[in-house]
């Protein structure tokens, strides 16, 4: 920056110079206005007064009309620089308040702004009211919260009013210096007092705030910026971007208003992915309405696909409307749509945390397939696991029984691995573990893999079952499952309590299977000693009950 360092105080001739009137009728000073900076040649052509009439245009903001912008930041600079140091021209308080116009610019600083205080301060010159404006606006964008104090001490010196754009720079200076809820506080009075406030302030804070996630104070801000009647255009691109980061972060007010103001109002379309996050927002919160809209959008725009149907499935379930969730599966199977057991999550959460509506759920279901609905065997599975899970596997058996006549097929894998595992008396757990014999075939679909605790829960309830092929077959898939490492835990991992059962059993029938077993777990990281200590104890057992015999 130029340093204003010319003491020569200023003459008639500077104030008392007019623009000059060329023939042409052009405006004197339209050659410095113009895209391309004047050259010196140009500079020197035109009277000081020319120079000092474009300098005051571009203090206005939209002073100029040429159909074009041009670098106000620069061209202020290199026209002040001429008048100085060319033209001798004092520093007055026109230049000065030209100079700190300047820093409002992004390429301004807040050393800049030091300076030109600094300098003034040097030549015993108060800043005037057109300065502090400026200086405000510039640390709005240049935030140092020192020199904004300064600035506001010296307007209070000399009884300056405080008006809406210094107010509005300072709000906005305190959002820029990271200090959100001071800022947004000193907002608050401004609307409270009812002072006027632009409409693009509130752009700015409503913008900030979706980038925050301050999506309460956003809404707050935006129903006071609809107010502003005669920008609709501008407060519909304020509606589409808080329904894009509401929906983002699955916030229901902010999605909700935006949605039924925008969309319903067919004021503008939304795209797929905003479209598909108000889905997951709807299905989040049990919004049936707004989940079944986004559906037939998206629907009407491309191919549905599984997590679509998840999604309703999923806002049905937690609005506990078991019909709307069970017919919303049923169109997804209809549709050819494979259903597995990940798609039927908000099923099983929200029957989980409501059991009362597990029954509900078991009617849902022999409704839809007396009304001529086949319903997917995975989405029965989910109420024959819950009843089980909560009332026993003996409660469950007349659903799980009647599997094969609602679904067209039997029972997963993972349904009847469930039953096992709940099963309270043996009968019932030998009649499980047959089904699953015959029904699953070896190297057949096994389903999902299981933790270890439901492997060794599994493992132990076929070997006192008897069923040692079914023990083997889950004690491999439970060594697979600790091969895959994963989420397992390590106390799970050395928990080996249904080798212990199986290495017994296979013991005393003379099961060769079980030395596989066992060099497969000693080839897992960190369970030789395990094994070895497993194997030990074997011995010791199986010595104390020879000495017993004899």
């Amino acid at each position: 920056m130029t340093t204003l360092a010319l003491p020569e105080p200023p003459t008639t001739e500077w104030r008392n110079s007019t623009p000059s009137t060329p023939a042409s009728g052009q405006p004197p000073h339209d050659s410095l206005l113009r895209p391309t900076p004047p050259t010196e040649d140009m500079m020197r052509q035109a009277s000081v007064a020319d120079i000092l009439a474009a300098l005051r245009l571009m203090r206005q903001a939209e002073g100029w009309n040429y159909g074009h912008q041009i670098d106000r930041h620069d061209r202020i600079l290199l026209l002040v620089r001429h008048l100085l140091l060319e033209r001798r021209h004092p520093p007055t308080f026109l230049i000065y308040e030209c100079l700190m116009d300047a820093m409002i610019d992004p390429q301004g600083s807040v050393k800049g702004i030091r300076m030109l205080l600094d300098e003034l301060a040097a030549r015993d010159m108060k800043p005037s009211l057109p300065i502090c404006h400026s200086a405000l606006a510039a640390l709005s964008i240049h935030p140092d919260y020192v020199l904004r104090q300064q600035v506001l001490d010296a307007m209070q010196d000399q009884w300056f009013t405080i008006g809406q754009d210094a107010k509005q720079s300072l709000v906005l200076g305190l959002l820029r210096d990271e200090q959100y809820e001071l800022a947004y506080l000193r907002l608050s009075e401004m609307v409270d007092q009812n002072e006027a406030i632009d409409s693009w302030v509130y752009d700015i804070f409503i913008v900030v705030f979706g980038q925050l996630g301050y999506f309460d104070e956003l809404l707050l801000l935006l129903y006071r910026r609809k107010s502003f009647v005669d920008e609709d255009k501008d407060v519909a691109s304020l509606l589409y971007y808080t329904l894009d980061v509401c929906s983002r972060a699955f916030h229901y007010r902010g999605t909700v208003f935006a949605w039924n103001t925008i969309v319903r109002t067919s004021l503008l379309q939304p795209s797929d992915g905003v479209v598909e996050n108000v889905l997951a927002t709807a299905a989040r919160h049990g919004d049936t309405a707004l989940a079944t809209e986004a559906l037939d959008k998206i629907s009407r725009r491309t191919r549905l696909l599984a997590h679509h149907f998840e999604a309703v499935a999923e806002a049905f379930a937690a609005n506990n409307d078991m019909d709307g969730a069970f017919h919303a599966l049923c169109v997804m199977h209809k549709n050819g749509i494979p259903i597995v057991q990940a798609n039927t999550r908000g099923l099983y959460e929200a029957l989980r945390r409501s059991p009362e509506l597990i029954h509900i759920a078991e009617e849902s279901i022999r409704s839809l397939v007396s009304s001529g609905q086949q319903v997917p065997v995975v989405a029965v599975g989910v109420v024959v696991e819950l009843i089980a899970e909560t009332q026993g596997t003996e409660a469950a058996l007349d659903l799980y029984n009647d599997v094969p006549e609602l679904c067209g097929e039997p029972a997963s894998s993972t349904t009847i691995q469930t039953l096992i595992v709940s099963s309270r008396h043996m009968e019932t757990t030998r009649a499980l573990v047959k089904d699953y014999a015959a029904l699953v075939a070896v190297g057949g679909d096994e389903g999902p893999v299981r933790s270890l605790h439901v492997y060794n829960s599994l493992i132990i309830a076929c070997v006192e079952a008897d069923d040692l092929d079914l023990a083997f077959r889950f004690a491999f898939e439970a060594i697979n499952a600790m091969g895959r490492g994963g989420n397992q835990e390590a106390s799970e991992k050395r928990d080996l309590s249904w080798a212990k059962m199986l290495l017994q059993k296979a013991g005393e029938v003379e099961d060769a299977r079980i030395w596989t077993v066992v060099d497969r777990l000693r080839e897992q990281e960190g369970m030789e000693d395990e094994v070895v200590k497993i194997l030990r104890q074997a011995r010791l057992r199986r010595r104390a009950a020879d000495l017993g015999a004899k």
